[in-house]
């Protein structure tokens, strides 16, 4: 029979009880983990009362050995001391975590239901919610501290209802109202679960504001008749109603896709190309095109070619013209110049005379076939007419502008 070393076999004993105890203690655990309860921390207003707790607890303890806070002392009788303010609250919470039944909650509930309702004033209502919350799974339902929590919580929520409702009442868009609800939850401290209380009643006052500026909005939009003015409302629209979401900004999408659409189908069927006749019409619709679908809209920048292409050949036709008439008075002067008799004199003058109306008549169709902004018609009507011609000319088309501008102002 072998030898055994008693200590080798001590020792392997105590590793198999070890590891035993190990299993068995990691068993347990997975075993009542569920069944663990975990209570939250205390809020901020009972932890500021347990530090306020334990700094007087230590003062007293050391002013009866007639020392200050703070001031030297021996060290045997700070042995003694309560722990520092700090390191009392970390104990208290240690102890709170390891088991619940060690404060007595519902004294320390009604202490801190009194000092909340005399500190109603001050306190916030994201505090006092804060310690309702962590009360009242702890004490019975019924208790007074729970009273006492609970009406001061109320009175801070009226308080918030009415300053809100108050301020609502001077409003008149979703957009100010959502920003004086969260203006209200910000000066208030409204924690997330008393919101539905705080803002019931503006939430009410707020449908109904929606569906009046709504109707407002959806009356702007029915008058509107170009993509400018769609876009005044819609820009309308994003000051009223900010963040508030509403089906009147899909209705404004729709309108100007369809006023898009339809102004589009207008540039292909309305104008026959080339372009012919007098060319302003031309020249309002491609400003007007340039305006409402934009200078990069490639059936714009088609039109506007075209235009341009028309304003030319318009331009060459008035230069030809104009060049004829130009040689026949030169021709005319040239004879008047050399003329000797009174009656040729006479019969050259009168001539002119003839010309210079002829070219008069040839700015007048200018002005009307290519229009009176035209470059090329001022400079030739400034350059052939005489002054009061000119003006004569160009006062009357100013006039008949204006009477057409009016007659646009008055269909819009």
């Amino acid at each position: 029979m072998e030898d055994v070393d008693l200590n080798d076999a001590r020792a392997e004993a105590a590793l198999a009880v070890a590891g035993a105890l190990v299993d068995h203690v990691h068993d347990s655990r997975q075993h009542h983990q569920g069944k663990v309860k975990k209570y939250p921390t205390p809020p901020p207003f009972i932890r500021a009362v347990l530090i306020i707790q334990a700094w007087v607890r230590r003062r007293a303890f050391l002013r009866s050995f007639g020392s200050q806070m703070g001031a030297d002392m021996d060290e045997e009788i700070l042995e003694l001391a309560p722990k520092k303010p700090g390191m009392s609250v970390a104990l208290n919470f240690c102890r709170r975590l390891k088991n619940s039944r060690w404060v007595n909650v519902e004294r320390e509930a009604t202490m801190v239901a009194g000092l909340v309702d005399a500190q109603g004033g001050k306190i916030t209502m994201r505090e006092v919610s804060a310690v309702v919350v962590y009360y009242e799974d702890k004490v019975p339902s019924g208790h007074l501290s729970l009273q006492v929590l609970q009406e001061t919580l109320d009175r801070l929520v009226i308080i918030a209802q009415e300053a809100l409702q108050e301020q609502v009442l001077q409003l008149s868009t979703p957009a100010e109202i959502v920003q004086a609800m969260d203006d209200c939850i910000v000066k208030f401290q409204v924690p997330p679960e008393r919101e539905d209380r705080v803002l019931d009643q503006t939430r009410h006052r707020l449908k109904r504001v929606v569906e009046q500026v709504e109707e407002n909005i959806r009356k702007m939009l029915g008058d509107a008749s170009s993509t400018p003015a769609i876009d005044a409302v819609a820009a309308r629209f994003k000051h009223d109603f900010g963040p508030v979401a509403s089906v009147v900004e899909e209705e404004i999408q729709v309108a100007r896709v369809r006023r898009v659409q339809f102004l589009e189908m207008e540039l292909e069927t309305r104008w026959s190309r080339p372009f012919a006749g007098p060319l302003p019409p031309h020249s309002r619709a491609a400003r007007r095109y340039e305006i409402e679908l934009g200078k990069k809209n490639p059936k714009v920048v088609s039109f506007v070619a075209e235009e341009s292409r028309h304003a030319a050949a318009l331009e060459a036709d008035l230069e030809v013209e104009l060049s004829k008439l130009q040689s026949k008075i030169r021709d005319l002067t040239k004879k008047r110049l050399e003329a000797r008799a009174r009656s040729m004199i006479q019969d050259y003058d009168e001539k002119l005379a003839e010309a210079a109306g002829e070219v008069q008549e040839v700015i007048d169709q200018a002005i009307v076939n290519i229009g009176p902004d035209n470059k090329k018609v001022t400079k030739r009507a400034r350059e052939l007419l005489s002054p009061d011609a000119h003006a004569a000319v160009f006062a009357l088309q100013a006039e008949k502008s204006a009477d057409a501008l009016r007659a646009e102002i008055a269909l819009a």
